[in-house]
């Protein structure tokens, strides 16, 4: 190959490279102050209370012996381990600097708030079907448990499994988003 074929296919390339981490790329959601817990109707918080218990929401975001939704359960995968996170209202290691919205798109787009991709071990190509109301209702109940201010340990994916921007190309291969319609028929 010339030189001159050579730079084109670099080029070529590295064109490629930048317009997939473009299209890759999600904006972040600006967090929010915690809201209160009193903020949520009652009969709101039961429902999301039943939906975490159908989705199985702590059996993976809870640690063996840790605190209820705070995160930390290791998942063994193939490619290495990945570690539940937290989900409780603690504003600085759980979601509860995260608005509806930011709770919303991860569970129908598996983009977190801070514009990062979800692993595909967060399994949000089922959650994607989560109707606006099912989601608000988890979001209640989420948010008015304890806040429980735990990290969990870093994921041990080696690179460049570990590049969440790289999830996007299994979303194009495998997700199809979509909120669930029930069949008139």
């Amino acid at each position: 190959m010339s030189k001159r074929g050579a730079f084109w296919l670099a080029a070529l390339l590295l064109l490629a490279v930048v317009g997939f981490l473009a299209l890759a790329s999600r904006p972040s959601i600006a967090p929010i102050v915690p809201p209160a817990a009193s903020t949520f109707a009652p009969e709101q918080v039961a429902r999301g209370k039943i939906l975490a218990a159908a989705g199985n929401c702590a059996s993976c975001h809870t640690a063996k012996e840790g605190e209820p939704f705070a995160g930390g359960l290791a998942v063994a995968t193939p490619f290495g381990t990945v570690y539940s996170p937290n989900i409780t209202p603690d504003a600085a290691t759980g979601i509860g600097s995260w608005s509806r919205d930011a709770f919303a798109r991860a569970l129908h787009e598996g983009v977190a708030r801070d514009g990062s991709h979800l692993f595909p071990v967060f399994p949000f190509d089922h959650f994607t079907r989560v109707t606006d109301e099912d989601l608000a209702a988890l979001y209640a109940y989420l948010m008015t448990l304890p806040g429980v201010k735990k990290l969990p340990p870093a994921n041990t994916l080696p690179f460049p499994l570990n590049v969440r921007a790289l999830q996007y190309g299994w979303k194009l291969l495998y997700f199809q988003p979509g909120v669930y319609r029930p069949d008139p028929g």
